[in-house]
């Protein structure tokens, strides 16, 4: 026979177990919108009048705030309004059914609204971007070596955005290098508004097989923000440059372009991407003589970080060196490792 005292302890384990498993597995908020819809999980984010809801069973559920009902959390969020303050508690919904926030430690709750709120959780600024390599051996009739590699990096502050590029591409068949090309890009803005900024500029093309011993872009202008979400994101800038052609063979050039210039980013499904970046600079006294880079790039996710990215590099030269084509078109497939997401 088992003595009652270990049959109280094994009772007491058990109940002890049944309770930290029904704790790991409560729900730290509730959120009621639109028709009859209810979810249970902790808030992620808010942002543009859009509110990211965390579940066990979907990372990122998205409500428009006008369609939420009621709202509570367990969980003690960070708000910071529109006014600049920032206040620290738990989500509350009223007696009256209006929201607020119960402060912490003070416990006092005080009303909010929603078009009082900036950011709910903002993500701490830090630098983003992505990395990425591709690359091909050939061996037998053609011997062929080729290797593609690059960066990006962007760091945000309240009101500025530094943003870094870098390419290089190097192709080598039997022996000989037929191609080998850097290009750098630097771009400093200021936003004036949320979505009117001003900016400072610099991108750089080293490519021998243009005749070019580099060729280098620096100007200033403004740009505008058309979209900035999760899904996507546009912009369009516009702006004037110097612009400075340093030839390997031939009188070096120097003059004055517009610099026009796009972003886009479109988010297809949560593992399929596409991304355009484009630059053009025409020459400001004969507006027919222009150069031209655009990357447009499709990536596929197949973990967090890591996705297959097919890209698409156009550079055209209206008036290229004698014996170089105005156009050169690049194809890559490489593996792209995401930071700062």
């Amino acid at each position: 026979m088992i003595p009652s005292s270990a049959v109280r302890r094994l009772f007491f384990l058990l109940a002890l177990l049944v309770l930290v498993c029904a704790a790991s597995t409560a729900w730290a908020g509730e959120v009621h919108f639109g028709d009859g819809n209810v979810l249970k999980g902790t808030i992620h984010s808010f942002k543009e009048g859009e509110l990211t809801f965390s579940t066990d069973y979907a990372k990122k559920n998205k409500i428009p705030v006008e369609e939420i009902q009621t709202i509570t959390t367990e969980e003690v969020v960070t708000v910071e309004l529109k006014t600049g303050g920032i206040l620290k508690g738990r989500l509350v919904t009223r007696q009256d059914g209006s929201m607020g926030i119960e402060l912490v430690p003070m416990e006092e709750v005080v009303s909010l609204r929603w078009d009082e709120i900036k950011y709910i959780n903002r993500t701490p600024r830090r630098w983003k971007g992505n990395v990425f390599l591709g690359g091909s051996i050939q061996t037998g009739n053609v011997e062929v070596t080729s290797i593609s590699g690059g960066a990006e990096a962007e760091r945000k502050w309240e009101r500025d955005r530094l943003s870094l590029r870098a390419f290089h591409n190097y192709v080598e068949q039997d022996g000989e290098i037929n191609s080998r090309n850097t290009f750098g890009a630097f771009k400093f803005d200021h936003f004036f508004t949320d979505r009117f900024y001003g900016l400072i500029s610099t991108e750089l093309l080293k490519d021998e097989f243009k005749n070019l011993n580099l060729r280098a872009v620096i100007g200033g202008g403004v740009g505008y923000k058309f979209w900035e979400n999760d899904t996507k994101n546009l912009e369009f800038e516009l702006g004037v440059t110097y612009f400075s052609e340093d030839l390997r063979v031939g009188e070096d050039e120097r003059f004055t372009t517009a610099r026009f210039a796009s972003n886009l980013m479109y988010q297809f499904t949560d593992n399929l991407k596409f991304t355009n970046y484009l630059l053009v600079y025409p020459k400001i006294a004969q507006p027919a003589e222009y150069r031209l880079r655009n990357e447009a790039s499709l990536n596929t996710r197949f973990t967090e970080n890591w996705s297959f990215k097919l890209t698409h590099i156009l550079d055209q030269n209206s008036r290229p060196s004698t014996g170089v084509k105005k156009t050169d078109q690049t194809f890559i497939f490489s593996i792209q490792y995401e930071f700062g997401n």
